[in-house]
């Protein structure tokens, strides 16, 4: 065998030895240009799937049935066998994690909230564009960004949170990470690979992307124009999920940020005010039928400081006492659960109820 052969295969065996590491392969479209459209999009959903859900090398032979040098071969692009088979197994796969999936309680549903962001999103990557979605804190951003994702990742979709600190080189290991890159590579070379993994079929989707504003406005905002120029470069479709803060920001220094506005096709605001039937679904996962006097209750907590994450959590306190008692959960639970949680705050800030 010759020696640059043998040296390949040292690597991958290397590479897939460790049983218990995760599968952090970094994605390079070019490895795949060679295949079909269809096989390319098993593959990169495959990819994307493992990474997401922090899969090891250990537990990839259940997913598709394939060994780990064989999975490697196949991410690397380097494998030699029947693709088609291998795309075949990733459909299989495929289909029973959407049908578990199916059977998972959200905390969130589809209503107007997750439609307006599924709006943005699609638009950003059906159109190569950039998109912002802004939205008051805990009123379903980043849940309603998560259900579009698993809705219709199918590859196409990276998402991470902005880091609170680090500045660019922080951003770029989050990225970096998300992707399966070598997060420990210098700053250009974590760069360079990052778009290697990006074209106009996929999207980057960034949230917390307040976080990426300069603390001075006279600081260049190299964080946000590294998401721009990777959209540049790739053509990737690109969504920024913020507050008000980030929207107000971009607009106070359009000197600054006139190469993202000009960008940005669909810019996505959320109405502040949370009617009943955008809560309504996540209610009835708890209480089949909520009384008026309860939906009254759970709009104010809803509109309120905290949103939907305090009556998310407000109904998981009153599920879990009824579950401790070994029964489902019904409106008492949860008036119980408000009752402890206004005692914890103190009587005060309750006296007008």
């Amino acid at each position: 065998m010759a020696t640059k052969e043998r040296g390949a295969q040292s690597v991958e065996a290397a590479a897939a030895a460790s049983a218990h590491s995760r599968i952090n392969i970094p994605l390079n479209l070019q490895n795949w240009k060679h295949l079909p459209g269809t096989i390319q999009s098993d593959l990169l959903w495959f990819h994307q799937h493992l990474l997401d859900q922090q899969i090891g090398w250990q537990e990839v032979k259940a997913t598709i049935g394939y060994d780990q040098s064989t999975v490697f071969k196949v991410l690397k692009g380097t494998y030699e066998g029947s693709w088609p088979n291998v795309a075949k197994a990733i459909r299989s796969y495929k289909r029973l994690v959407d049908e578990r999936g199916t059977i998972q309680a959200n905390e969130i549903v589809q209503n107007s909230i997750t439609q307006m962001i599924g709006a943005g999103l699609n638009y950003a990557l059906a159109n190569n564009s950039i998109t912002t979605i802004i939205g008051e804190s805990r009123m379903g951003k980043t849940a309603g960004t998560l259900l579009w994702r698993d809705a219709n990742n199918h590859g196409t979709s990276v998402y991470v949170v902005a880091p609170p600190y680090g500045g660019t080189k922080m951003l770029l290991r989050r990225i970096a990470e998300a992707q399966g890159v070598n997060k420990n590579l210098s700053a250009p070379q974590m760069y360079e690979a990052i778009v290697r993994g990006y074209n106009r079929n996929r999207i980057l989707i960034v949230d917390e992307a307040h976080r990426l504003l300069p603390g001075d406005r006279r600081t260049n905002p190299a964080a946000v124009e590294i998401l721009r120029d990777l959209h540049d470069l790739t053509k990737c479709g690109l969504a920024m999920i913020a507050t008000q803060r980030f929207d107000d920001e971009l607009r106070k220094a359009h000197y600054q940020f006139e190469q993202v506005l000009g960008r940005i096709g669909m810019p996505i605001r959320l109405h502040r005010t949370i009617n009943t039937a955008d809560f309504a679904r996540i209610v009835t996962q708890y209480v089949k039928k909520p009384s008026p006097k309860m939906m009254a209750e759970c709009k104010t907590i809803a509109n309120g400081i905290g949103r939907l994450g305090i009556l998310v959590e407000t109904l998981k306190v009153g599920s879990r006492a009824a579950a401790k008692a070994k029964r489902q959960m019904d409106e008492e639970d949860f008036f119980k659960a408000l009752a402890i949680r206004r005692q914890m705050m103190g009587e005060r800030q309750f006296a007008r109820t």
